[in-house]
């Protein structure tokens, strides 16, 4: 017997197919084939109007330099010792005979604005989701972010259906969906998202340190592609969690996007249920059940650049 809960998705699944009956993948707007090394898939590519709030550098560029703890050796209780004694900033840490050497280096860092640098110095002194982590990674330049997101076939040792990226423009986002039209698509899937990293990029994610990411360089494996997902990495589940896990039900993706910019999605088709959706696809050849996966997709990587927008504002850095 089907309970309540499965009801929506089969009836809006049904509506799908009889809606596409007949209908191509062309005949949707913004989608083409594309060429790669590994042959072709289909890609939609869209545009979303958003303006991404940066982080205020003066005041974590003061609150780095303040935090005596970055410095190895360095605890609470240390630090409020030092500070008695007139080490109020690293800078007073220079002639410091025990701490000069790592000050001098945090230093250089921070005066040349090496941002990756300062996250692994963070991230080894505190933990990746640390606040500052959050902050630099922004001020590295949100031009250089690329909010991606995955859908697949489950959770481990089957195939990507779609992988979205999106990038910053100057009026927001632009967006790429790789879709597989077919399974033996996914090497140029692959190789498609991958085209977009260089050395400066970041991952912004939800999840996706966990998720996302392990489970491209799992498919590179399988196929035996080069793992080049080399990039650093900003999970914004951990801190979303951080910043508001006492405030909201839970920190799910659609619970922030309904409690944070009152969004509610319209035939949105549960995480759970994308690989039935894709599989009766496949199945049929209707179309019908690809387009609300597609659109989950795109409003994932959109919310994304709405969350890190706002805890860029909303960060304490105190």
């Amino acid at each position: 017997m089907t309970n309540k809960k499965e009801q929506t998705p089969l009836k809006l699944k049904e509506k799908l197919l009889e809606d596409y009956q007949n209908k191509s993948l062309e005949d949707l707007k913004n989608g083409q084939e594309i060429e790669t090394n590994y042959g072709s898939c289909y890609c939609f590519t869209s545009e979303e109007k958003l303006k991404i709030n940066p982080p205020e550098k003066d005041k974590i560029d003061q609150c780095l330099r303040g935090d005596l703890k970055l410095i190895k050796g360095i605890g609470a209780c240390k630090e409020r010792k030092l500070k008695e004694k007139g080490y109020l900033y690293i800078e007073d840490l220079r002639e410091h005979p025990v701490y000069s050497q790592d000050a001098c280096e945090l230093l250089e860092s921070m005066d040349k604005g090496n941002i990756f640098p300062l996250l692994e110095w963070i991230s080894s002194r505190y933990s990746s989701s640390h606040r500052f982590n959050l902050l630099l990674s922004s001020l590295s330049g949100i031009e250089n972010m690329l909010f991606m997101d995955i859908e697949t076939l489950g959770l481990k040792d089957v195939p990507l259906i779609l992988i979205g990226v999106a990038e910053v423009s100057s009026d927001g986002l632009i967006i790429n969906q790789y879709l597989l039209r077919d399974l033996k698509e996914e090497k140029a899937v692959l190789e498609s998202f991958i085209s977009h990293q260089n050395n400066n990029n970041i991952y912004v994610t939800f999840n996706g340190r966990s998720f996302d990411v392990p489970f491209i360089r799992s498919r590179m494996r399988y196929h035996g592609m080069k793992n080049r997902i080399n990039t650093e990495h900003l999970d914004l589940f951990h801190f979303s969690r951080r910043q508001w896990k006492n405030q909201l039900p839970n920190c799910r993706l659609q619970t922030l996007e309904k409690h944070l910019f009152g969004l509610e999605r319209c035939d949105d088709v549960p995480s759970s249920k994308v690989p039935e959706f894709y599989l009766t696809y496949h199945k049929t050849g209707n179309i019908g059940p690809l387009i609300p996966i597609i659109e989950h997709n795109r409003e994932d990587v959109i919310t994304l650049a709405k969350i890190l927008s706002l805890l860029n504002k909303t960060t304490d850095l105190v």
